[in-house]
């Protein structure tokens, strides 16, 4: 195998790969990268066994048509450090050539037959196609609520993908609260919902953040993988074989209190709460009252006390809860226009959060458990659940 490379383009695929492969700073094959080379193009493949990607490399030019798996330690860092805008790569018989200008290095390969076979979208199923911004911003909502660490049950570090009405749907939730963004499609597929692993999901994302914002994405399916394909990329991710919790039975339908308030002013009041609050309880009361009256406070015993009033449009009943800060924040922020609607159902029940007038994202966070004392003294310390 023999190819001329442009360096500014072949690194952009290069780091591509690179980024689904395995640890760099290990010596095995799922450190590698693998050049396919014939007349009509090289592709690039990796896999850190969980995920896989195939991706067409940009500036090359087959001048002998082989195949190479490439250790990405070393190597990659010559690639791009190469002191000259062209370098030619050659390998013969597991030893690599690299000629940069007027200079030369060798490197070792590894055989062929050792690399894994991929598995491949050729035979998949569509689930749907949608602009990869449009899928973008839905993974960023949608995984509010997922953890990245392994976790028990796995769906608590899952991404749940749904087809509903022509939407597709991606729910997230760690017990104590879920999200849910809604995304419409393209063209919408068949098949049973999908649960992927929370990391790989956030991995994609970023794949599509150096994408064309008006990309085509067609996200396929078989029994053992999902498949992210478009832009000469196609990404594979194993999926999740447990299940999902029923969470459309705890969607409120109805709310006795509604909040209308300025999106940055309420998160603004919450950080600074959260100032007082973080090193303790991290617990903010909110009082409402209908005709506008909405009062967030927090305190803790050896910082002090923060009172925020808010100017907003409050409906229904009186109010009086409490919630963590931290998840209060991710919600409000997590919104896309400049108010946010809050509903509740009682003192007791969750806090759902949306853009007023949307309903392409909803978070529900669960209340603090407050005894009629903690409520009282604005002090509180343990966390309800969602599921």
């Amino acid at each position: 195998m023999k190819l001329k490379v442009d360096k500014a383009s072949f690194i952009k695929s290069w780091s591509l790969a690179e980024r689904s492969a395995g640890t760099a700073s290990s010596m095995n094959i799922f450190s590698t990268v693998r050049l396919q080379a014939t007349l009509d193009g090289v592709e690039l493949q990796s896999t850190d066994i969980k995920t896989s990607i195939k991706c067409a490399a940009q500036g090359v030019e087959v001048l002998e048509p082989g195949e190479a798996i490439i250790p990405i330690k070393g190597v990659s860092d010559l690639f791009k450090k190469a002191g000259s805008p062209e370098f030619i790569i050659q390998v013969d018989e597991g030893k690599a050539l690299m000629t940069s200008g007027r200079s030369r290095y060798r490197f070792s390969t590894y055989q062929a037959s050792e690399f894994p076979n991929l598995p491949s979208a050729s035979g998949g199923s569509l689930f749907c196609t949608i602009k990869s911004s449009l899928l973008s911003a839905s993974i960023d909502r949608g995984t509010l609520c997922a953890s990245e660490k392994e976790e028990f049950p796995q769906y608590l570090s899952s991404a749940y993908f749904e087809m509903e009405d022509g939407l597709l749907n991606i729910v997230t939730t760690d017990k104590r609260r879920l999200a849910l963004s809604k995304a419409e499609v393209i063209e919408a597929g068949s098949g049973n919902p999908m649960l992927l692993p929370i990391k790989s999901v956030k991995e994609f994302q970023r794949i599509l953040g150096i994408m064309e914002s008006d990309s085509d994405i067609k996200i396929l399916f078989d029994d053992a993988q999902a498949y992210f394909v478009g832009c000469g990329m196609e990404f594979a991710v194993r999926k999740v074989e447990t299940n999902f919790p029923p969470y459309a039975k705890i969607l409120p339908t109805t709310s006795s209190t509604t909040v209308h308030a300025d999106r940055q002013e309420i998160t603004s009041a919450l950080e600074r709460v959260d100032v007082v609050v973080r090193d303790y309880n991290r617990t903010v009361i909110m009082m409402l009252r209908e005709g506008g009256d909405c009062v967030l406070s927090g305190r803790a015993p050896e910082f002090g006390e923060a009172v925020e009033n808010i100017t907003c449009d409050v409906s229904g009943e009186t109010l009086k809860s409490g919630f963590n800060t931290k998840y209060f924040l991710d919600a409000v922020k997590a919104i896309e226009g400049p108010v946010a609607s809050l509903t509740f159902n009682g003192a007791g029940s969750h806090m759902v959060v949306r853009q007023k007038d949307s309903d392409s994202f909803l978070c529900m966070v669960a209340p603090m458990e407050l005894s009629r004392e903690e409520i009282e003294s604005e002090e509180a310390d343990h966390e309800g659940d969602v599921f």
